[in-house]
């Protein structure tokens, strides 16, 4: 076998393949083998036909299409893995049935998607102003006035309505004094303020009082149900009842009715509030740290991502979507206006998403090479022992579950965030500056030096790539949602033989793509 291959453009190669007469010679037997079962000859049982009969009876060109099939299946895969081809999508293969011979072998041309290349920009000492860690004394009133707002009762309430009390209303709307559907409800408990019906509804129930009569006017926002959105709009709205709030006072006695472990007092339960905060506040930080640092060095970088990426994890995107609908069991043209999506918008939704989660993984991907970073057998056995230890289970079992391979891209990506994180100018003084580009210099600070937690989805061994281009450092996840659920090629290296070889190719579309 002989293989040239041809850069078409950034992301996609063509593969001059010559298959020599014996390897030809191989994929023709094999062929014979399928296909002598199915033929029926007379003096001869089925399967038992010769092959120099077969031959002689129907020629060689009988086995071609077969033969071909074999021969790709055989002779792409190695092509790809020998002369380092990083294919994310099927070949369009191109065979020339006619300059078929059994005595000469023959050629094809495989034209494939490629794995972009990636231009970094500046990745070490990102300068980044990070959330705070700690919780503020109002955000820990509020939380408190939340808890007190949950036990509230709605008494009622004489006189006009306020920002902040709830009207039950029964209420029709009307588009050029037609009822539209879906706007009509009885007997509605809308709270004043809570923002839960379109700008403008709940304003001008302020004032209202018990069996008042008001006509609402509004505009529907222009990013709202296609058949309301932008419309003029009249709404005729009947009170029947003014409620307010009564709040409970905040003393030991509505602290001990929580029933929160170890907390009985109002001092106790403020340092329960402050604590759980924190801990939120830590989270925080971390998510808007990390996701903060990898949109910087990917707006730096430059990478041209081929349109089958991005088409085909858009797909998987648009499949979760509609998976979720199926679950909540309603229509997914409904699910999507509850979301704020038309279906033009939610396509072009997906298509940014994809495209920026994979352009991150793609960076993320670059640095660890660049800087060289690589994932020990220690390592990996370490994570192993996390993840059972998390999720009490036992060892053995978790490397059932959990694919090396993919545990072992985690964890070399965790080894990038943690650079970036090192390396990073979390403020504007010239000594934070040097402080951390000193430690950049430093080689160690590619490595991790502890086996993080934080470990993604396992999925299939030939596949190096997490399916999702994920931005976020997951907190070790249960084994069940470690092990792979399915193949993919959305953000992949070079593909396994299996996955990347074509599937079939025919005398009737010599030039075809496969599915």
């Amino acid at each position: 076998m002989k293989v040239n291959v041809e850069k078409i453009s950034d992301n996609k190669v063509k593969l001059t393949i010559e298959v020599s007469k014996e390897e030809f010679g191989v994929a023709l037997d094999k062929a014979f083998e399928k296909v002598s079962p199915t033929v029926k000859v007379d003096g001869f049982r089925p399967g038992h036909l010769p092959k120099a009969s077969f031959i002689k009876r129907f020629g060689y060109e009988a086995l071609y299409e077969e033969a071909v099939n074999f021969a790709l299946n055989d002779t792409y895969p190695k092509a790809v893995m020998e002369n380092n081809v990083q294919v994310v999508n099927h070949p369009s293969i191109d065979v020339d049935f006619a300059t078929l011979n059994h005595e000469t072998g023959f050629t094809y041309t495989a034209t494939v998607d490629v794995m972009p290349e990636v231009t970094l920009g500046t990745y070490k000492c990102l300068e980044f102003k990070p959330l705070d860690k700690n919780a503020t004394p109002e955000e820990v009133e509020q939380e408190i006035k939340n808890a007190l707002n949950a036990k509230a009762e709605n008494i009622i309430k004489e006189g006009a309505a306020e920002k902040g009390d709830t009207v039950v209303i029964d209420f029709e709307g009307f588009i050029d004094d037609v009822p539209f559907e879906g706007g009509k409800g009885e007997n509605y408990p809308l709270e004043l303020g809570s923002n839960s019906f379109i700008p403008g509804f709940e304003d001008q129930l302020i004032g209202a009082k018990e069996q008042d009569e008001v006509s609402v006017n509004v505009r529907f926002p222009e990013d709202y149900h296609a058949e309301l959105a932008g419309k003029d709009a009249t709404f005729k709205v009947k009170v029947h009842e003014v409620k307010q709030k009564q709040y409970p006072e905040l003393n030991d006695e509505f602290v001990k009715d929580l029933e929160i472990e170890n907390v009985n007092n109002v001092e106790e339960y403020r340092n329960y509030v402050q604590t759980k905060l924190d801990k939120e506040k830590a989270s925080q930080y971390e998510e808007h740290l990390v996701n903060g640092l990898i949109d910087l060095v990917s707006n730096a970088s430059t990478v041209n991502i081929p349109e089958c990426m991005v088409t085909d994890y858009a797909t998987e995107l648009k499949e979760k979507a509609e998976h979720q609908a199926a679950q909540y069991k309603i229509p997914f043209n409904l699910y999507l206006q509850y979301m704020g999506y038309t279906e033009e918008s939610f396509s072009e939704y997906l298509k940014k998403t994809a495209e920026a989660r994979i352009k991150a993984d793609l960076v993320l991907d670059k640095i660890a090479e660049v800087e060289d970073i690589k994932v020990t057998d220690e390592m990996l056995e370490n994570a192993y022992k996390e993840i059972a230890e998390h999720n009490n289970m036992e060892l053995e079992q978790v490397k059932k579950s959990v694919n090396p391979a993919q545990l072992s891209y985690k964890l070399r990506q965790d080894a990038v965030i943690k650079l970036l994180k090192d390396t990073a100018v979390l403020g504007d003084t010239k000594k934070k500056t040097t402080k951390k580009v000193a430690k950049a210099e430093n080689a160690e600070t590619a490595a991790p030096k502890k086996t993080t937690k934080k470990v993604a989805k396992a999925e299939n061994a030939e596949t190096a790539a997490p399916k999702k281009a994920t931005k976020k450092v997951a907190k070790a996840e249960s084994a069940e949602t470690a092990a792979p659920k399915k193949t993919t090629k959305k953000v992949a290296k070079a593909e396994s033989a299996e996955t990347a070889a074509p599937k079939k190719t025919t005398k009737k579309a010599a030039k075809k793509e496969t599915e």
